[in-house]
């Protein structure tokens, strides 16, 4: 009861439904009070007019007459009474029309008449109202067409109360996930797109090479075995490109199209880190490089272990490269009151203020030559990939002091 009472169609209806009823009932009220005045003075005229006649010719009859009138008779004489008028047609059973008090008021047409025509502002006011509702519906059904259609800028009023304003906030809210699920298969068609195009043109370079490689092998029988081992090992080389480059762009289609579902869970950045120096220190051995490691102890984050490790490593492995011979790479771990850090520092050349806002686009090449054979994905992988567990990543450098990545999660109370 109490959901429809809240509506403004029925508050509506109902205050409209009652002042109508309210006229209505004192038109019919004034009317039959009037018909039965009009009864009353006809019954009146035909007891006076038979007093008048039974007292002009037996005067001493008046006390009994005038007491039968106004105070009523026994049933002795009302049982006489009524043997003597059936006589002469004159019963309860007889036409209304043959009844003199009756005969000119029509009441029963007269009330018949008055309640039909009293139904009429009743049937006028549920064609208002019911008009009015089923103007809101048609508007529904419209903005529903339209949606469609693909115009989801349509939307439905939903600030008043009522279920109507409940159904236009779903509506609207129906509307809007629809827009972005529409926006989101466009942005997927156009990354896959784009993904298409950005391995096509990423391969294709390693490809010729591997061709031209193995038409010269091919075709030059008394080639040289140190240029035949040297095609060999270039071949190698660009094969092995080719596989990570594949390998690292399937993994960054995987996590931008959101086909990964991460398993959050507690784990400790301290063991993920000191697993990376461990799987990264023969590379750091080949420039005696020194990976340290700083805080970290007893620091909990709230992420996804195996892509975590995925995108430190990536770091790590970024931060070595770009690193002198001889040179060292910081791993620290911040705890900065609201959130966790993790800090990677190299000692390389350093990020010019022009590239820096590129860093971490896909297939970007701008930092210096210390990579020759980069492709420009792993930074663009670990954005995605730091930034689908809930983080945030950014690098601060100088040209010539090395560079700094940042990677920053919110602290989550266990």
């Amino acid at each position: 009861m109490v959901e429809v009472i809240r509506n403004p169609e029925w508050k509506s209806v109902f205050t409209k439904f009652i002042l109508v009823q309210l006229g209505l009932t004192a038109i019919i009220y004034v009317v039959m009070n009037l018909q039965i005045q009009s009864v009353n003075e006809t019954v009146v005229n035909q007891h006076a007019a038979f007093v008048g006649q039974v007292l002009s010719k037996q005067p001493q009859l008046e006390d009994q007459l005038i007491h039968t009138i106004t105070q009523g008779t026994d049933q002795q004489d009302l049982t006489l009474g009524k043997q003597i008028l059936s006589r002469y047609g004159y019963t309860e059973q007889m036409n209304i029309q043959d009844q003199s008090a009756l005969s000119g008021t029509a009441l029963p047409v007269n009330t018949a008449l008055i309640f039909f025509l009293c139904g009429i502002p009743v049937l006028l006011l549920l064609y208002w109202e019911y008009r009015k509702l089923f103007s809101r519906i048609r508007r529904v059904t419209h903005a529903a067409e339209q949606v469609v259609e693909g115009q989801f800028d349509t939307s439905l009023p939903e600030n008043a109360e009522g279920d109507f304003s409940a159904l236009g906030h779903s509506f609207n809210m129906m509307a809007g996930r629809l827009s972005h699920s529409v926006d989101q298969l466009k942005q997927e068609k156009t990354f896959l797109s784009h993904l298409l195009t950005d391995i096509s043109h990423q391969l294709k370079t390693p490809l010729a090479s591997l061709l031209v490689f193995n038409e010269n092998m091919l075709h030059d029988p008394h080639m040289k075995e140190d240029v035949r081992s040297n095609f060999l090992e270039r071949s190698r080389q660009q094969i092995e490109r080719m596989e990570w480059l594949i390998i690292s762009l399937l993994k960054l289609a995987r996590v931008e199209a959101g086909a990964i579902v991460f398993q959050l869970q507690n784990v400790r950045p301290k063991d993920i880190i000191d697993s990376t120096v461990q799987t990264l220190q023969s590379l750091a051995e080949q420039k005696k490089q020194t990976i340290i490691v700083q805080g970290g102890e007893g620091m909990l984050l709230h992420a996804d272990e195996e892509w975590l490790t995925e995108a430190i490593i990536n770091l790590t492995k970024n931060a070595l490269e770009h690193s002198p011979v001889s040179g060292n790479v910081y791993i620290t771990m911040e705890d900065e009151g609201l959130f966790h850090s993790i800090i990677i520092r190299d000692e390389g050349e350093g990020i010019g203020p022009e590239q820096i806002p590129h860093v971490f686009t896909r297939f970007y090449l701008g930092r210096s030559n210390a990579k020759p054979h980069s492709t420009g994905v792993g930074l663009s992988l670990t954005k995605s990939i730091i930034e689908g567990l809930g983080g945030t990543i950014s690098v601060s450098s100088e040209p010539g002091k090395g560079a700094e990545f940042r990677i920053t999660f919110m602290k989550t109370v266990y």
